[in-house]
């Protein structure tokens, strides 16, 4: 502890005498961003990185939505992009075929966009890409405009939802449905995430044996656990990323996607309860263990889930007040 504070009271050299010598404890984060980089880069070497896809053309997808619209972008990356997508393992109506011709649109329609421009690199791109274009049956996924859009759901409905979830710790010993789960998770990953890469993963344990391997190594179900009937277990992939920079990007999309989930599985009548994951060796190991889990995945959080026992109790947990939690800014 003293060493602790002696550390954290000076300078950055301080610091990293502290965390070089004294503690490790971002070492296993450093260990996991460094394998998903290496990871990332292979997959790019040999041809076919679907996370570096999925951002490119999110990239073009802006820049064609952009006001006004150049003739002329995305020179330092289209033809990297358009070898990449010429290399996607595309199956018509298969998994990933959704996301194919999304990638296929704005391969379209970025071309189109550039018809006039002479830059060399576009031309490069755009001969290669009519070589694999040819053949493949696309389904229009691209920008649109956005017009008179009115939500469907009103705020109260919103709000109401919202007031009525509970983290719920005593369930009925009832198996929740596989599609249940599967109509939450559709929901979850509709929520923003970096340049479209959604670096998460659900994994599911919807059976009691498989629940009660895992239940007891996160720190908040003690007490409880051994009747939960599910559990998602939200697992980042740092292999999304080409950069250290953006290894916070698993928590805050993986956190967008979650809070979804729980409200999805809510309006389905199905109850859930959020289970902190604090940064613990023995507990990391333990999951990446259990789920069989690469180096560079981390746990980012998990979410208990089932139908609510109406006899049993639950916190109330009344919020701060709004002045609390917002703050308007004029600069």
């Amino acid at each position: 502890m003293r060493l602790h504070r002696w550390s954290t009271s000076g300078g950055p050299v301080r610091r990293g005498l502290y965390y070089s010598f004294g503690s490790h404890a971002f070492a296993r984060e450093t260990a996991a961003v460094t394998a998903g980089i290496r990871t990332y880069q292979d997959r790019v070497d040999d041809g076919f990185e679907l996370y570096q896809l999925r951002r490119h053309i999110h990239m073009l997808e802006k820049g064609l939505t952009m006001q006004p619209r150049r003739d002329s972008f995305a020179l330092d990356y289209i033809e990297s992009t358009v070898s990449t997508f010429c290399n996607f393992p595309y199956t018509a109506g298969a998994a990933g075929a959704e996301e194919h011709d999304w990638a296929a649109s704005v391969l379209d329609a970025y071309f189109e966009a550039t018809a006039t421009a002479s830059a060399p690199e576009i031309a490069r791109a755009r001969a290669n890409y009519q070589q694999s274009r040819d053949g493949r049956d696309v389904v229009a996924q691209g920008p649109h405009e956005m017009g008179d859009a009115i939500s469907p759901l009103a705020y109260e409905q919103l709000a109401q939802l919202a007031h009525a979830r509970r983290s719920v710790r005593w369930y009925l010993p009832k198996e929740v449905d596989s599609g249940i789960i599967d109509r939450a998770v559709e929901v979850a990953v509709e929520a923003p995430t970096a340049c479209n890469r959604q670096p998460y993963v659900f994994y599911i344990l919807n059976d009691k044996e498989t629940v009660a391997k895992a239940v007891d190594i996160p720190m908040g179900t003690r007490g409880y656990g051994h009747q939960i009937p599910g559990l998602a277990v939200i697992v980042g992939d740092l292999s999304a990323f080409f950069d250290e920079r953006d290894r916070h990007l698993i928590y805050v999309d993986g956190c967008l996607a979650a809070m979804s989930f729980v409200l999805a599985m809510e309006a389905q009548g199905v109850a859930t309860c959020c289970i902190n994951w604090p940064d613990i060796p023995e507990k990391e190991q333990a999951m990446a263990k259990l789920l069989d889990l690469q180096p560079y995945q981390r746990v980012v959080m998990l979410v208990a889930f089932g139908y609510a026992d109406p006899q049993g109790m639950v916190p109330r947990s009344i919020k701060g007040p709004l002045g609390d939690a917002r703050k308007f800014v004029t600069l």
